[in-house]
């Protein structure tokens, strides 16, 4: 399982691991995965008290989850011995899962969330042309997402191609080397906390299964979205997820959803708008904590100065080592100011 694993890129990284639970969750960005994670951090017995945004980009603490440093508890795959990962099967009475969702749907809420409201990672992209616009209306969220997925057909090699946000679900599965117990669709969430307890009760756990709500996005799928000949375009980007799960997605419910309210689009916008800020002050705190490294490097280097140029060598040095000796501790009080 772990060779193969390791020849698809971040598949190791996305596993997460509950030992006493004997549960394993392979983790698929916008589905769920954010809630997903925090059960797995309960289960493994995380201190989720921990988990902070602190210095990063995230817009709120609750995603801090996806920080894989913060996770003190649960071991990576990667650190457990051969031995260890070889027990992980189902047969040896581990629950192992993961959850889809339909590319349609799933590309909507990724780019809502990641693009749409300015999320700090991909504002780096503001003057390409296919970045949306504010502040935004009905119109401007349709036609932006329609812009976004010509250009996602057009440009194959970019960066957020791979993205896992993006990229295709078959891929990131690694089916192939993943024994799983099942692969749940996103409607069947009651079914897979079901199927966790009864897991959980059999291998002894003592514990409830808690799925937070998180992350969630203002607008949900409409099919003005689709129209024009969108729908069949992500269908093609997508392909791979629809030979496999194709049979599990019913788009009749997106197709009759009700338009957005002006009320869901102001809650879209505001969210916008703390995207932006949270993205000005991250790059702000990023400087002034280069500042402060450096700042703290050359008073270092100040002492180090000060030291070597002790009392009794400059008694010997006379006059002009204790002239310089002034001069670095001039310059290291100026840099303590500073």
């Amino acid at each position: 399982m772990f060779q193969a694993m390791r020849e698809v890129p971040g598949a190791v990284l996305r596993t997460y691991l509950a030992p006493e639970a004997k549960v394993m969750f392979e983790s698929l960005n916008k589905n769920a995965c954010t809630s997903l994670k925090w059960m797995m951090a309960d289960l493994a017995g995380e201190d989720l008290s921990t988990f902070k945004a602190g210095w990063s980009g995230y817009i709120a603490d609750s995603e801090a989850v996806h920080n894989r440093d913060l996770w003190q508890v649960s071991p990576r795959l990667s650190q457990l011995t051969p031995e260890e990962r070889a027990e992980i099967r189902p047969d040896n009475d581990w629950f192992i899962f993961a959850v889809v969702r339909d590319p349609r749907l799933r590309l909507f809420s990724a780019w809502q969330n990641k693009v749409l409201m300015e999320n700090p990672h991909i504002t780096q992209f503001r003057n390409r042309d296919w970045y949306p616009r504010h502040p935004l209306t009905r119109e401007s969220v349709i036609e932006d997402f329609a812009k976004f997925v010509a250009f996602f057909e057009n440009e194959p090699q970019h960066i957020l191609r791979r993205d896992p946000h993006f990229r295709g679900q078959v891929d990131m599965l690694v089916e192939h080397a993943i024994p799983y117990t099942r692969v749940y669709e996103i409607s069947e969430f009651k079914q897979l906390t079901s199927d966790l307890s009864e897991h959980l009760t059999k291998v002894g756990y003592q514990g409830e299964v808690h799925v937070p709500r998180a992350n969630p996005t203002p607008l949900r799928p409409i099919g003005a979205l689709f129209e024009n000949g969108i729908r069949e375009r992500i269908e093609e980007l997508y392909a791979d997820d629809f030979d496999r799960f194709g049979h599990l997605w019913d788009f009749s419910r997106t197709e009759a959803a009700e338009p957005w309210s002006d009320k869901d689009l102001a809650a879209c916008e505001t969210e916008s708008q703390l995207g932006r800020r949270i993205d000005e002050l991250h790059r702000l705190a990023r400087t002034e904590r280069a500042e402060n490294d450096q700042s703290r490097k050359r008073i270092a280097a100040l002492e180090d100065d000060v030291a070597r140029l002790s009392v009794n060598p400059i008694r010997k040095a006379g006059s002009r080592a204790r002239r310089s000796a002034g001069r670095v501790r001039r310059r290291l009080a100026k840099a303590r100011r500073g």
